[in-house]
This record gives C-alpha cells, structure tokens and sequence, in this order.
C-alpha cells in the first residue's frame, strides 16, 4: 500500500472543532505514516498530540499556519520542520495571540452596535483555549440566533469588507519566511488556489520559500498540475494535505488528499540543506 501523509491538520487549538486526541484518533484510522499539525499561529495543538503519541503512531512533524498580509490581502504561510522550543517563533505566536484576542472584542463591539447581542465572553466560551478567531465569532452569532447558518455569519457580518469585519494585524512574508528559518524550519505557501494567492509566488520565492501545497481539498486537478509546473520552475518543493476543521463545508477529511510519502523526504532535505547553509 502507497504510504500516504497529511501536512495540513487543524485541532480546537484554533479554528477546528476536535481536540488533539480526537485528531490524533482519526490520524490512527486512516493509517497515515506521518502528519501535521498545523494550527492558526499556534503550536498548542501540536505540543498536545505530541504528549499523546505512542510508540507505532504515525510520525508527527512541527507544524503551523501563519497569518500573513501582502498588498490588503491575507496569505497563509504553513511553516514545517522547525524547532517548536524556539524562542523568537514562540514569542512571536504570543504576539499574534494577543492582536487575535483585541480584534475578537472589536468585532464584538461592532456587531453589538448593530444591534446583534453577544459578549466576548460568550465568543472566549466557543473557542476554549484556542485564540479568538473569526469562525469562534461566526459560531456565536449563529448559535444566537442572529442568522439561519453558521455561512451566513460571515456573509452578512463579519467576512472581508462586512459591517462588523476588523481586518487582522499579521505577519510580512518576509518576518513569517524568517521565523520559520530562524526557528530552523521549512515555509510553505498554503492553498495557493485560494484568492488566488499563486500570484505573488515570485515575491514569496524571492524570500526564499521553500514550498508550494499543491494538494488540498481547494484544488482540482489543473490546480494541481499547475503547482507541480510552478514548483519545478521556481525550484520549490510540493506538499499537500487536507486542511481538516471537523466542521461541515472547510475542506477534507484526514488524509483525504492522499499525499505521497515522498514530499515529506524532500522537504526534509530541503529543511536540511537550510540548516548546513545557516
């Protein structure tokens, strides 16, 4: 049997809605031989599966999903490989938490001038421990009443250019690119299809980004093919996953995407040569 990975898992230690041990549960079942988990700006989903694995578990490899702005637009940079102990990543993830948490209680003082009546802390009580995030506020104004579905929340509120939307205060590629090599790491250009990010591979390249995720339940096979073209002229290595959230509508299941083993060893080696040639 091909043995497959998934490099792009999120945990309710963002903006998924199953815990470590239920991901790491599902991991078991799909018979993945590794994966990753790579929650938004913060590592505590992947330091909780670490402390749950066992000794024939599937190998688990550092893992994040960086909030990134370019030109008023967001990217999302996956950083692998890296050292999780870092010092300067994880102070930076502190930072981010911080803004995540402020732009939480202004959106919910904005909706509530509209008239919508929810509290940060019914927002703080949705997400647990994970930092505040738009879908946390989404659920909150569904689960009220304030819309018929969870879509609707962001359609009507708080997406992009909506009443009640805070933009974020992220990351430049060129301070996320640089945490992740600082940190000992590889940077990957996430879900390139979505908004269309592709475009600014040659910006992200000229910064040194070492990957482009080619797989992903976003892409159809001329996506795929495309990316596959991109990494071979921009000499990046591809990598894919499912983007899992547990919720209904956000992507794939674990392992979904059946991502050869093969990608993982190059972008080892590509994590590798960074590390001789610090």
């Amino acid at each position: 049997m091909t043995p497959f990975i998934d490099l792009h898992i999120h945990t309710n230690c963002s903006d998924g809605i199953h815990t470590p041990e239920e991901v790491l549960e599902r991991v078991r079942e799909k018979k993945l031989t590794a994966f990753a988990i790579t929650d938004h700006d913060t590592l505590d989903g992947y330091l909780g599966v670490q402390a749950l694995l066992l000794e024939n578990d599937p190998r688990l490899i550092s893992g994040v999903e960086l909030s990134v702005s370019f030109e008023n637009q967001d990217l999302h940079l996956l950083g692998y490989l890296f050292d999780h102990t870092n010092s300067a990543l994880n102070n930076a993830l502190k930072e981010m938490q911080r803004r995540r948490s402020l732009r939480g209680q202004q959106m919910v003082e904005k909706l509530n001038r509209m008239n919508v009546g929810i509290t940060i802390e019914d927002v703080r009580a949705v997400s647990g421990q994970a930092p505040v995030g738009r879908p946390h506020v989404a659920e909150v104004i569904f689960n009220s009443g304030f819309t018929n579905t969870y879509e609707e929340a962001f359609e009507k509120y708080i997406g992009d250019g909506k009443p009640a939307f805070v933009p974020k205060v992220n990351f430049s590629p060129a301070e996320a690119i640089m945490l992740i090599h600082k940190a000992g790491g590889v940077a990957v250009l996430a879900h390139p299809a979505i908004n269309e990010t592709y475009r600014h591979i040659e910006m992200l390249t000229g910064l040194e980004l070492d990957g482009i995720e080619a797989f992903h339940p976003a892409h159809k096979q001329w996506h795929i093919d495309t990316f596959k073209h991109m990494a071979e002229q921009y000499r990046l290595i591809v990598t894919g996953g499912s983007d899992f959230h547990g919720r209904e509508g956000r992507y794939g299941d674990i392992g979904s995407q059946h991502v050869p083993e093969k990608y993982l060893v190059l972008l080892q080696s590509r994590a590798q040569q960074r590390k001789a040639n610090a």
